[in-house]
């Protein structure tokens, strides 16, 4: 069997691309109905969608390396399925197409129970994870959970996948359960990474004390089993920071940022650096240090403009930061670059009568009037004045038809 895996990057981007314009429209319909269980799911799966184009490089190496661990499982199994199973199978991962089919020949294996069932319907989810489908995902390794719960990658996929979907404590209960069996060996780095996810989970749940102590034990092993320049190490400095953030004490929070971002951006891991990027950009603005914080921000946007169909509304905000901050250093030649950005994009996300326009409409008058432009000052300010009169009197109208039908009712 050849483990060539014939997905393109171009056939991969299309596929996010075609998938997140249909789950949109559901999503909206959701919202209006308030089917909040289903708003929650579609959510879940567009917010992924987004990450996945923005951070595209390493999404489709990790979309093509499950494949690859896919298809070395069907080797492995191929004596306990139907030839006809195991190609159908083979072919779905291997080619430019969806892997349901798959998944459903891995499901089959699972009525023989015992590790061997485990094996398949973990090898299932983590396909239906891959697709966004996050539901059929958590069913799948809790499955393999039941059949098999001494494996600690069962356990760590259905941790990582539960802290996804915001049920943080079955996330603790997974990850504490994969520290209670390591604990009982040497240490090790998984053991001491085990140790992370609980501080994580627990900072994510507001339980900062238990965070604070688990991220004592994991930094300790870490640092002494891998180095205290290994990623791993630069994912704990992050998490220090946002630890000391919810505490609100933020200039102890610089620290831990900056040595994370002195490790991380040596690995190549831009998903983790552009977090940092942000948090710490953002701290900065809070502290009146923006001098610090504009640097920081363009790197921010640099990462995110590389997206072969760009987050736009991270996009609004990074622009609208780095008006601000440059604004504020005095370089109101930049500001006026960046606001002039955040219109466009604003204007292509939102539509050209949308109240964001006329925000940055009174932003850009605001700073021709600091640069003497009083001419275009007064254009941006009567253009923001038309638009939130429009937005007004649409406003009115919709009332008005909503009144008028409860009438004739």
């Amino acid at each position: 069997m050849s483990e060539t895996i014939a997905l393109s990057p171009e056939s991969y981007g299309q596929r996010l691309i075609a998938q997140k314009k249909k789950l949109l429209p559901a999503l909206t319909a959701a919202i209006e109905s308030h089917d909040d269980a289903r708003r929650e799911k579609l959510q879940l799966a567009v917010t992924a969608i987004t990450e996945a184009l923005t951070f595209f490089k390493q999404s489709y190496r990790n979309e093509v390396s499950c494949r690859k661990r896919s298809l070395a499982a069907l080797e492995k199994m191929r004596n306990l399925l139907d030839k006809a199973d195991y190609d159908l199978a083979c072919v779905g991962v291997q080619a430019n197409a969806s892997t349901a089919e798959a998944e459903q020949v891995f499901d089959k294996l699972v009525a023989k129970g015992g590790k061997i069932g485990a094996f398949a319907v973990y090898q299932s989810g983590r396909l239906a994870e891959c697709r966004m489908d996050f539901s059929r995902a958590a069913v799948r390794f809790d499955k393999a959970i039941e059949l098999d719960k001494s494996n600690i990658h069962y356990l760590k996929a259905a941790g990582l996948l539960a802290r996804t979907m915001y049920q943080h404590k079955k996330a603790l209960a997974c990850f504490s359960a994969i520290e209670k069996q390591l604990a009982q060996g040497e240490e090790s780095p998984e053991l001491a990474i085990a140790r992370r996810e609980i501080a994580y989970t627990a900072l994510l749940s507001g339980q900062s004390g238990p965070a604070g102590e688990y991220y004592k034990k994991a930094m300790n092993g870490i640092g002494r089993l891998l180095g205290k320049e290994h990623e791993e190490m630069g994912i704990c400095w992050f998490q220090i920071g946002l630890l000391q953030e919810s505490l609100g004490q933020y200039e102890q929070a610089e620290g831990p940022y900056k040595k994370a971002l002195a490790i991380m951006e040596k690995t190549g891991n831009d998903l983790v650096l552009a977090e940092i990027l942000d948090k710490l950009a953002r701290l900065h603005m809070e502290l009146e240090a923006e001098f610090e914080a504009v640097p920081l921000l363009e790197r921010l946007l640099k990462i995110k403009t590389k997206s072969p169909q760009p987050d736009l509304a991270g996009l609004i905000i990074i622009y609208n930061h780095l008006a601000e901050a440059s604004r504020i250093c005095g370089n109101y030649d930049r500001s006026e670059e960046f606001y002039k950005q955040a219109l466009t994009v604003t204007q292509k996300l939102r539509g050209k009568d949308h109240p964001a326009v006329g925000s940055i409409y009174q932003e850009l008058a605001k700073l021709c009037e600091r640069q003497r432009k009083k001419e275009e000052a007064t254009t941006y300010k009567e253009m923001a004045a038309a638009l939130f009169q429009r937005v007004l009197e649409a406003q009115e109208a919709a009332a008005g038809g909503q009144n008028e039908a409860r009438l004739t009712l």
